[in-house]
């Protein structure tokens, strides 16, 4: 088993602030002082040192890093070096803890129990190349199908009710899509808790064990996508690393693979494209290592597409909305796993149509974006976040195209779809709209609608 932490927590601190090592020296030298801990050497090596492992900072240079990051000096204190760094990055222990099946049980059981807490954008440990190289090895080798150590006493679990278990998870996916995350949440805290409390407790045989991991690994992926769209990028993070743990601890590629697919997806919700691109590959090839799901492997390259869309890649855009299409049927395969369910054509097709309006094709953009809001042509209702979601893109597209007027017909009715069903992901998108529309000259329709907006309150504020 890989024992090695995933990145070095004060090398993703750094690089959250943006800082070189030797700025990062320099702010800590000047913060030493101002904290009255005397004068120390603002050299960058030093910060490498530290980062390395092979150096521990001195006490006093750990409280005045401390100070910088907002972590209490008992922290500092009771999980001493460098532990008490994950506290700063909003994972703590699921980062630095062994790729095992205890660490999995835990993690699990701290996502599923944590204290509600205030809605936070900031997130960490995915947002550089190195951290997901790291990550995706680290799933490989700890990846071995742990043998299911069940409760010396407690309730013993048959497979009968672990299927009862699956159905439900089901159905929470099909009310999300239906009535939006804010309803669900309550109800999908409750099922990842007692799915926990099962992990921990309960006793059954091994093949029961693995799918009792395989369910936690979906839940907890649920419960992460939820958090993205309330707008708590943290705690949606966290719970993608314990998916990823549960994962592993089944031995379950094509669940570690869709961890990392719907990681991947919150990156690029919140415009965080550096290592994007090598997490989904990442997922690829565990999706292909094993028993590849046509669903799975259509999504991965639909959202590559949107990745490359986003950093203006036209080539390799069109290369991966080509698989995309290759690679999707409606049929279902044994090998989709349930929660790959909302990979549909109209969901391809969405994510095709934003994909082109990334890249400023308008014309594209609205050939696979207006069928699907047309009700005489689109083969099914899409769920109203989605149909937001289409809406806003269909304004971009138009924008981009110099069309505001037509941009803002598009939206109008944006605003009481969001006050319905808040969804982060539909607010930053809608934000970005704003923005573009207030700096394009706007007419005297379009600035009516940008000062009927400013002071609309944000239900899922952008980052």
């Amino acid at each position: 088993m890989n024992v090695q932490k995933i990145r070095h927590p004060l090398a993703l601190l750094r690089e959250q602030k943006g800082m070189t090592h030797g700025a990062y020296a320099l702010l800590v030298a000047q913060t030493h002082a101002e904290l009255g801990l005397g004068s120390m050497a603002a050299r960058r090596e030093k910060v490498a040192r530290w980062e390395s492992g092979r150096i521990t900072p001195e006490p006093s240079a750990q409280l005045a890093m401390a100070h910088l990051h907002g972590v209490p000096r008992t922290e500092v204190e009771r999980l001493g070096w460098p532990d008490w760094l994950y506290t700063a990055t909003g994972h703590s222990e699921v980062l630095s803890a062994p790729w095992t099946y205890g660490s999995a049980v835990e993690a699990m059981n701290r996502i599923a129990h944590e204290s509600p807490r205030a809605t936070e954008h900031r997130y960490g440990v995915l947002s550089c190349a190195d951290g997901i190289a790291e990550l995706c090895t680290a799933w490989l080798d700890g990846a071995a199908g742990a043998e299911w150590l069940s409760a010396e006493r407690g309730q013993r679990v048959a497979g009968s009710t672990v299927a009862v278990l699956e159905d439900r998870q089901k159905q929470l996916h099909h009310l999300y899509a239906a009535i939006g995350g804010r309803p669900v949440q309550p109800l999908a805290d409750t099922e990842l808790r007692m799915i926990s409390d099962l992990i921990r407790n309960a006793s059954c045989d091994q093949p029961t064990g693995t799918r009792l991991l395989g369910l936690a690994a979906d839940a907890a992926t649920f419960a992460g996508w939820l958090a993205v769209e309330s707008g708590d990028q943290t705690r949606a993070q966290s719970a993608f690393l314990t998916s990823m743990r549960c994962a592993a601890a089944a031995g379950d590629t094509r669940r570690g693979a869709y961890a990392m697919l719907v990681a991947a997806k919150q990156k690029i919700d919140l415009w965080d494209l550096p290592g994007t691109s090598d997490l989904l590959e990442a997922a690829r090839r565990l999706c292909v290592s094993s028993r590849p799901s046509p669903r799975m492997l259509a999504s991965l390259a639909s959202t590559h597409a949107l990745a490359a869309a986003m950093e203006g890649d036209a080539d390799a855009t069109a290369r991966q909305l080509d698989a995309t299409f290759d690679l999707y049927t409606p049929e279902r395969h044994e090998d989709d796993l349930d929660c790959t369910e909302w990979v549909t054509e109209e969901s391809v097709r969405l994510q095709a149509g934003f994909a082109h309006a990334y890249l400023g094709g308008t014309q594209e953009a609205l050939d696979y974006l207006l069928p699907l809001h047309d009700r005489t042509e689109a083969a099914t209702v899409i769920p109203e976040r989605n149909g937001a979601l289409g809406q806003v893109h269909i304004a971009l597209a138009h924008a981009g195209a110099g069309d505001g007027d037509t941009a803002v017909q598009w939206v109008r009715n944006v605003p009481e779809s969001l006050e319905r069903s808040p969804s982060f992901c539909v607010e930053s998108h809608f934000q970005r709209l704003l923005a573009k529309l207030d700096t394009d000259g706007p007419t005297p329709e379009v600035r009516d609608f940008l000062e009927s907006q400013r002071h609309r309150m944000p239900r899922a504020a952008a980052a």
